[in-house]
């Protein structure tokens, strides 16, 4: 209830589901539950290249394909050594390259996990009832959660673990889709849930689970870091995005300390 009512006070509308409640409405047993009114899922994949679109249409300039070998940073500029020899100069530089980003700095800011989902063949629209309108997330540890797609299946995740080598994560993918599909048909055990398609990928969790952003002293302040760890990537991204903005144009932001590499 403290959640809820956190969430209330900073102007979120969400609702306490009792556990008669999340029987009536979603058919399944649970010690209580908070339903937000907004929630939104989007396709990563398109979502990036229609930004990337987009900035072309504003006059930038796209870049794809190259990889970045070398950085010197001086007080003035950033130079960028890339492997096909060619080079870029720049004023400030940007390292958002996800958790590639951990290879161009000394100091370990984050652990690398594995996290499992799969997608089930298409159910009948019918049978999914409220879930195919409602994103499901269990906060137990290990957490479940769920969500429909277009097309009526139902994608289900979670069973995290501690691998972060790709051929040990890799062999334990059916396995684990195993694992996702009994615990979400003890929620569900009218939803005929078979695995179609299954896969796995990394996550990288901060010690105190909070994102960083901005200049590191092994690279000068030239260089800004993008790393929207700690399981919460696309609302920190939407704040890094801002914080990182700012400290380009030289305005203070409320968070800089915060998720700067110097708290600690």
């Amino acid at each position: 209830m403290r959640r809820c009512d956190c969430r209330r006070r900073h102007g979120l509308e969400v609702e306490w589901l009792a556990p008669a409640d999340i029987e009536a409405a979603y058919g399944f047993s649970a010690p209580a539950a908070i339903l937000s009114a907004k929630a939104a899922q989007v396709d990563p994949y398109r979502f990036a290249h229609r930004l990337l679109a987009d900035i072309v249409r504003r006059g930038a300039v796209v870049h794809d394909h190259e990889t970045v070998v070398g950085i010197e940073a001086s007080r003035r500029r950033v130079t960028l050594q890339l492997a096909s020899g060619a080079t870029v100069r720049a004023g400030q530089v940007v390292l958002a390259c996800g958790y590639e980003s951990q290879a161009w700095l000394r100091q370990r800011v984050a652990r690398n996990r594995s996290s499992y989902a799969f997608v089930s063949a298409p159910l009948p629209a019918a049978r999914l009832q409220a879930l195919s309108r409602t994103l499901v997330w269990e906060t137990a540890r290990p957490y479940l959660y769920l969500r429909t797609t277009p097309d009526h299946r139902l994608m289900v995740g979670g069973a995290d673990d501690a691998v972060d080598i790709p051929k040990r994560r890799d062999a334990r993918v059916a396995g684990k889709a195993r694992k996702l599909a009994r615990k979400a048909a003890a929620l569900f055990p009218d939803l005929p849930l078979q695995p179609e398609f299954a896969w796995a990928g990394t996550f990288a969790e901060t010690p105190d689970g909070l994102p960083r952003f901005g200049a590191h002293p092994q690279w000068g302040p030239r260089v800004l870091f993008a790393m929207a760890y700690g399981g919460n990537g696309i609302t920190y991204s939407a704040i890094g995005a801002g914080l990182l903005r700012a400290t380009i144009e030289k305005r203070p932001h409320p968070l800089r300390r915060l998720f700067s590499f110097e708290r600690g």
